[in-house]
């Protein structure tokens, strides 16, 4: 009898395969294989130096191995169909090459952007649930542990230091294998948020599991990003508040209270220009919040001139607008430090109307699931809601959204293509219940 294919080795390669893609696609020791000098001030203008060869070359293979693996599976063109929404920004970018100062360099960040979906809805494709979470908390844990080391083995990349000239401030902060210490912020509080939900599914061992906790915690301290104390403390919160939500009964009134959180979230939205100064206050942060506010104002000035097509993707910002904001402000920017201002600036309110578009049909998709959770999923069912509501909101103040190599992308397509296959197998499921009760009266 031939051994399942969980336990092959095509099976183990796969999964080795999409931990390293997905450190990859995350940006973790980007860095290092681009070959950038940390000692020198990683905000400069992007427009002049030409791109890693490395970085293309493993962008390029990654890319095609995950076409390869697509076009293996049997599930792709359903799961295709059933998530078809996430790739109308990929889309997007590559038709704004028509408007781009530089199409050639739209091309290749569309093409990275591209695969960056692509490799979230390929382990949503290969994976079930349960085997996709532990991929994801794995890798998590694998990025925590491999910063840790970065910090004390090579300092030079894993600490902010004082060459980073135009973030004086950030001197000693722990960036591990990012660029950023924000986005080792978020990807700490991200991996207390799975194991404190999930954790016994991810690690079975409990030495692992709360030595890694403890590790993320001190990257967390270390880092001091103030997102990234927000993830850690909410994102644990909201997952398990929704295990309350899922038991409630009937399933109407799950649909009642979800539409209740959701529309609450307006007002509270309209209340944070009143609350910010107390928050950034609690989290010892400028009042302008780092620079953002005089950028946000200068870029809605900024896209006022192109309206409904905006810059184009990526070249538009390094070659039309950070020159720009640069004289504006004084200060160089790598990106808008908001997600939906980025789509805005590289695709116009068209763009934009298409992203809310969207994110209304993101959290419809995932919402099914706890308004009528799937007996298999049990805990999980509340999860790619959780992960959209998480992503959505970061990039109020984080550009992640439309970013290649970036978690929050992958974590969208992730979370769309597990309540996707949530659904396809809920149908499979009470197919195959009725067939056996039809047989069974024969």
């Amino acid at each position: 009898m031939s051994r399942p294919f969980a336990s092959s080795p095509a099976y183990k390669f796969l999964i080795v395969f999409l931990v390293a893609g997905l450190l990859f696609q995350t940006g973790a020791l980007r860095t290092q294989l681009a070959g950038i000098d940390p000692g020198l001030n990683p905000n400069l203008p992007t427009a002049g130096p030409p791109a890693s060869m490395m970085v293309q070359f493993l962008t390029g293979s990654i890319f095609l191995a995950v076409v390869g693996l697509l076009l293996c599976s049997r599930r792709t063109t359903e799961m295709a169909l059933g998530t078809w929404p996430i790739f109308l920004l990929p889309v997007l970018a590559f038709v704004s090459m028509l408007w781009s100062p530089d199409p050639a360099f739209t091309l290749r960040k569309s093409i990275a952007f591209t695969g960056t979906v692509m490799f979230g809805f390929l382990i949503a494709t290969v994976l079930n649930t349960q085997a996709a979470v532990r991929l994801l908390g794995r890798t998590l844990s694998l990025t925590i542990l491999l910063s840790v080391i970065w910090v004390f083995l090579y300092p030079r990349y894993g600490v902010h230091n004082a060459a980073d000239q135009i973030e004086l401030g950030l001197t000693g902060d722990w960036r591990g294998v990012f660029s950023h210490r924000t986005a080792l912020g978020h990807v700490a509080g991200l991996t207390i948020a799975l194991l404190v939900f999930s954790g016994s599914l991810i690690w079975t061992s409990g030495v692992v599991r709360y030595g890694i906790m403890v590790l993320s915690v001190v990257c967390l301290i270390q880092a001091g990003s103030g997102g990234g104390f927000l993830t850690g403390a909410i994102v644990p919160c909201a997952l398990l508040a929704t295990q309350a939500l899922i038991r409630l009964k009937p399933a109407r009134s799950r649909s009642t209270v979800l539409a209740l959180l959701l529309v609450a979230i307006l007002p509270l939205m309209l209340l944070i220009p009143k609350l910010l100064p107390t928050l950034l206050f609690v989290l010892n942060k400028q009042p302008d919040l780092t620079g953002r506010i005089p950028l946000w104002d200068a870029l809605l000035i900024l896209a006022q001139e192109h309206l409904l097509l905006g810059y184009g993707y990526a070249a538009g910002f390094v070659y039309e607008i950070q020159p720009r904001v640069l004289a504006a402000t004084g200060f160089t920017y790598a990106h808008c430090h908001n997600g939906y201002l980025e789509v805005l600036i590289a695709f116009g309110y068209l763009g934009l109307g298409i992203c809310l578009a969207v994110v209304i049909w993101l959290l419809k998709t995932t919402g099914r699931l706890i308004v009528a959770p799937p007996p298999h999923l049990g805990h999980l069912s509340g999860l790619p809601f959780i992960v959209v509501l998480y992503t959505l909101s970061i990039n109020c103040f984080e550009s992640t959204l439309i970013t290649e190599t970036s978690y929050a992308v992958v974590l969208l397509a992730l979370a769309a293509g597990l309540a996707t296959r949530a659904r396809i197998e809920t149908r499979d499921r009470d197919a195959l219940i009725a067939r056996f009760r039809r047989d069974s009266h024969v």
